[in-house]
């Protein structure tokens, strides 16, 4: 598949800057009321490079059997538990979605985090709009919430950071609000400085 060389070219250009912070996610999801339904398999990578105390240029890329983006972009922190982000860039999906290649598409991020607690909400728009929302309540290496992601549904979620390895786990229960599906998703993303 053509867009399979996004993943690998922002990883080697990431790679090229020095102190660049990288993530790579692995994330499963299976639609247990839907059998029929394959597992849907999605990898990404998330490289962040600051520019300065409140700064960062940011790249996104994110692929699976049925889409592809690749986003760049910056993040602004005006505050230290506060971090704002914006995106644009491309997609490219399958035919059942339209069949729409180099579309253009944008992002935008808030993360809000403290010791204790995480909130990440992404909201896309493109050929088709998206948002992802999750909340955590962190207590040391395992992290408690609940996440609301379109297309995959609503339920609680839970993470546990591996020890002092840069890998973390994590699993959620959901329910689809589109079709009344329930569904379950495990991931694991391992994080770079």
């Amino acid at each position: 598949m053509k867009k399979l060389f996004l993943l690998p070219v922002l990883f080697i250009a990431s790679q090229a800057l020095a102190q660049v912070t990288v993530t790579l996610h692995h994330y499963d999801y299976y639609d247990i009321t839907d059998k029929t339904k394959n597992i849907r398999s999605t990898v990404s990578v998330y490289a962040k490079k600051n520019i300065g105390s409140s700064f960062s240029f940011t790249s996104f890329s994110l692929i699976n059997n049925k889409w592809g983006e690749s986003l760049i972009g910056m993040e602004y922190s005006p505050l230290k538990w506060l971090s704002l982000e914006g995106e644009v860039g491309i997609e490219t999906n399958i035919e059942a979605y339209g069949y729409r290649r180099n579309l253009i598409r944008t992002a935008q991020v808030i993360t809000v985090a403290t010791n204790k607690f995480l909130f990440l909400g992404t909201f896309e728009q493109g050929s088709l709009p998206w948002f992802d929302l999750r909340t955590f309540y962190l207590l040391k290496q395992v992290g408690l919430g609940v996440m609301a992601s379109q297309y995959n549904g609503l339920g609680p979620v839970i993470q546990y950071h591996i020890g002092k390895s840069p890998f973390t786990i994590w699993s959620s229960a959901l329910y689809n609000w589109d079709n009344s599906d329930y569904g379950a998703m495990i991931g694991i993303y391992f994080k770079m400085k």
